[in-house]
């Protein structure tokens, strides 16, 4: 890695900390930075190392805890981390502690909410949508929707009745 590749890093660490979205705006951010100077390539293998963590999870990620209630301890990747708000991440939490769901119910929604965090800003109608998606058992919805004052009750009757 060469002097010009850190001074980029720096830039988009910068960004980052001014909660730019660095992956929505990376185009504009590639032309400013070739505007100063920067060749593409070391522009590329600065991204590169920015973006390499996206969606890494894997099993140091998280581990089964049999004496924690959920059976389950998940830890955000530093992406995750910069994606999903404090609301997000308060309700994948609470969605954790109430033990019905499975780890790979829980990836599979974390994983979805990551994707449309990416690219949009991730509303609770949006976390329902996705867990309605992924969970199939009906008494499992209605104890989630009835602990969650985010979603908007009338959601599961709605869906309930289409």
């Amino acid at each position: 890695m060469n002097k010009k590749v850190i001074e980029i890093l720096s830039v988009l660490i910068h960004k980052m900390l001014n909660n730019e979205d660095l992956w929505k705006k990376q185009e504009d951010i590639i032309i400013e930075l070739e505007n100063k100077g920067y060749t593409i390539e070391n522009i590329s293998e600065a991204f590169d190392i920015i973006f390499s963590e996206i969606i890494s999870v894997g099993d140091q990620d998280y581990y089964i805890d049999h004496e924690m209630h959920s059976g389950y301890n998940r830890v955000f990747t530093k992406v995750e981390n910069f994606y999903f708000s404090n609301e997000i991440k308060s309700i994948i939490f609470k969605l954790n502690a109430m033990g019905i769901l499975t780890a790979d119910e829980l990836e599979i929604i974390i994983f979805r909410m990551f994707q449309l965090a990416s690219v949009n800003n991730l509303e609770a109608d949006l976390v329902w949508e996705i867990i309605s998606d992924v969970v199939d058992d009906s008494d499992s919805l209605l104890t989630i929707s009835a602990e969650f004052n985010e979603f908007n009750p009338g959601l599961l009757k709605q869906q309930r009745v289409n």
